[in-house]
């Protein structure tokens, strides 16, 4: 009998031991953008600060810059995407007497530029796929639609055309927290379009963004 309980004894022991030494790792929630590939969408509205010789055609800063970006995410820290988005900058300058072409005008002069980037991106992220906290690097490459427009009254000297562009950022993005959806996106970009013409010798710019951003899978 005494062997009996002493056995008993013994397998009690062993179960609480057992207990204590459980992996329940599999029952915690887990992350769904830890598996697989998943996707996110972008949209934020900046502003462009000219840079180089950019600056030298239109000094003030652009209010009109958006970005919309779509992605790939690996369940590690790798992403790949398409970046496209639209800027337009304009300054207006005082009358003045201009030789255009073979004629000597005075006129008012309104100088524009418009960018259209069609660029693919990678980006190392600092934290895994569904972290509520997103710092990341990107570089873009590809190119752009330029469109440079220089009024001089009714007149006007212009020059278009797609052009090769880089484009390196910085970012972070915020979702509040693990594995939720919608978050919000903030990036510095550099952007260097190669296109000369007259006072641009290329067209670098910073541009400074936010929005919204929403992953998927």
């Amino acid at each position: 009998m005494k062997l009996f309980q002493i056995a008993i004894a013994l397998l009690a022991l062993g179960g609480a031991a057992h207990a204590q030494g459980y992996d329940d790792s599999d029952l915690r929630p887990y992350s769904p953008y830890s598996v697989g590939v998943t996707y996110s969408v972008s949209a934020r509205y900046g502003v462009s600060l000219p840079m180089g010789s950019q600056a030298n055609y239109i000094d003030k800063v652009s209010p009109t810059n958006l970005v919309l970006e779509g992605q790939w995410n690996f369940p590690g820290k790798l992403s790949v995407g398409i970046q496209t988005g639209y800027q337009y900058n304009q300054q207006r300058l005082g009358r003045s007497v201009t030789q255009f072409g073979d004629e000597t005008v005075s006129a008012v002069q309104t100088r524009t530029l418009t960018t259209i980037p069609a660029l693919a991106t990678v980006a190392y992220n600092f934290t895994n796929a569904g972290a509520a906290f997103r710092p990341y690097v990107q570089l873009g490459a590809g190119g752009a639609y330029v469109d440079y427009t220089n009024f001089y009254g009714v007149l006007a000297d212009r020059k278009n055309g797609i052009n090769a562009a880089v484009a390196p950022a910085v970012g972070l993005r915020v979702f509040g927290r693990q594995g939720k959806g919608l978050g919000g996106d903030i990036q510095a970009q550099y952007q260097h379009v190669f296109f000369k013409y007259n006072e641009l010798n290329n067209s670098p710019s910073l541009i400074l963004s936010a929005g919204l951003v929403y992953r998927f899978y």
